[in-house]
């Protein structure tokens, strides 16, 4: 009975555990025993199983909030139009609207390829290629974005650059982060696409003249739904997912990303590629 009774104990602790005190822990009177090691492994388990609770409550919280805005913003303008009865008004709401809608339309494509991502049935396709190739192609889907307020894209990048990707993988991480280069650049600046071999990756670079991201944001951008600035507008900052679907997409092609930044002094998002010869 005396040799049992921490096997009774932590079965009885166990049966307490719920969703709801995932906190409580099994005790661990030696650590270097069998019953000690048996419990510990337990506690990391509790403790992983907590921590995801928490992220997809917070998740939760987010997508409803994303979801509530434009819904509102849909039914508010509806109903000012319906009571209005103008023709020009009832045609400015239906544009409004079906704005809103393309808005709705992005954040749940890019929340079901998280989804898939996180599914891990998505495989990378990857194969050596130009670099200099997509960069281009990249800018050349962008300019018209960036005219729009006297933006500059500028592709510097050797002709013969190799690295080992996935086109489809990599251009995705490209638009996003160039697309943020130009929502958050002030009107006239210049957006930098580089790409360059150093140490024996291939590291491509988009760098901003824009307002900058403080030390303590810097980490927490690549998380799903973070805002540097909580009180941006939505038409303004997005959905917050694009940089979660970029370290995702690089991170797929066994590379990574950085951020160097400083407030006042722009931002320059770094790819770290597989060379050909890595």
């Amino acid at each position: 009975g005396r040799a049992l009774a921490p096997v009774k104990e932590m079965v009885e602790r166990t049966r307490t555990v719920s969703a709801k005190s995932l906190g409580a822990r099994l005790p661990v009177a030696n650590p270097h025993d069998e019953l000690g090691e048996l419990a510990t492994v337990f506690n990391g388990a509790l403790q992983q199983l907590e921590d995801a609770f928490a992220e997809l409550r917070r998740f939760t919280a987010d997508v409803s909030h994303e979801l509530r805005t434009p819904l509102t913003a849909m039914r508010a303008v509806g109903e000012v139009a319906l009571r209005e009865r103008n023709p020009a008004i009832l045609y400015d709401a239906l544009g409004s609207m079906l704005e809103e809608v393309r808005r709705m339309n992005q954040m749940i494509e890019r929340l079901l390829l998280l989804a898939r991502a996180d599914g891990d049935d998505m495989a990378a396709h990857l194969e050596a290629g130009l670099v200099r190739n997509l960069l281009v192609e990249v800018s050349d889907a962008l300019t018209l974005v960036a005219e729009e307020k006297q933006q500059q894209i500028a592709v510097d990048c050797p002709e013969h650059l190799l690295a080992v990707f996935d086109p489809a993988l990599l251009r995705l991480a490209l638009v996003n982060l160039t697309q943020n280069a130009i929502r958050y650049s002030p009107e006239g600046k210049r957006i930098t696409i580089r790409g360059l071999s150093e140490g024996g990756w291939v590291l491509v670079d988009v760098a901003d003249e824009g307002p900058g991201i403080a030390a303590e944001h810097q980490q927490k951008v690549f998380e799903r739904f973070y805002r540097v600035d909580k009180a941006r507008s939505r038409t303004e900052g997005g959905a917050g997912l694009g940089l979660a679907i970029v370290k995702w997409s690089v991170e797929r092609m066994g590379g990574n990303v950085e951020l160097k930044s400083e407030p006042g002094r722009g931002s320059t998002f770094r790819l770290r590629l597989r060379s050909v010869t890595s």
